[in-house]
């Protein structure tokens, strides 16, 4: 796929449907979250952990619901397959640049695979209360969950749209 391409048909996907990633996928997707730029090249301050067990996804689905009941029962949004990206606590500014470009390197490819992705914040937001969800997402010790990307085979194809540069206000100084 042209990359102009994966950028007009990335978008969030909010229904996916009950098919497995395939391993291929899954690697391409990883290869990309290893390709991100990360702050100083300290690679060794992100974490990844691929959650693909059912029990553990609804673990997530009903702690974050129950602090945060405006998500509504399933924020995961069915995704079969969940990357949770954790960075080092110490340096919450750099966490969350360094986990911001690895997780749109993880949409983008995911896009690329024919798969629907979605970013999510407040599930691992809501995971950071818990030691006992931190230690089953296999969390450093030092380390908070700082996002997740969510993958799998959407349920409705995904439909491109027109890329513009009028969406974000841009200003130019010459």
């Amino acid at each position: 796929m042209e990359f102009q391409e994966v950028i007009a048909l990335r978008q969030s996907c909010r229904s996916f449907a009950d098919r497995p990633v395939t391993e291929e996928q899954l690697a391409r997707v990883l290869e990309a979250a290893n390709a991100a730029p990360v702050g100083m090249g300290h690679y060794d301050d992100v974490a990844l952990t691929v959650v693909q067990d059912a029990t553990l996804l609804a673990k997530l689905e009903e702690h974050a619901f129950a602090q945060q009941e405006w998500m509504g029962p399933h924020p995961l949004y069915g995704a079969g397959t969940v990357v949770c990206i954790s960075h080092q606590a110490d340096n919450e500014a750099m966490g969350w640049a360094n986990v911001s470009c690895v997780a749109e390197n993880m949409l983008l490819a995911a896009t690329d695979e024919g798969l629907g992705s979605i970013y999510l914040m407040a599930v691992p937001m809501a995971a950071r209360s818990s030691a006992e969800l931190c230690e089953a997402l296999h969390v450093p010790n030092g380390f908070l969950p700082f996002a997740m990307v969510g993958i799998g085979t959407p349920s409705a194809p995904q439909e491109g749209r027109a890329l513009t540069t009028d969406r974000i206000a841009c200003t130019r100084v010459r």
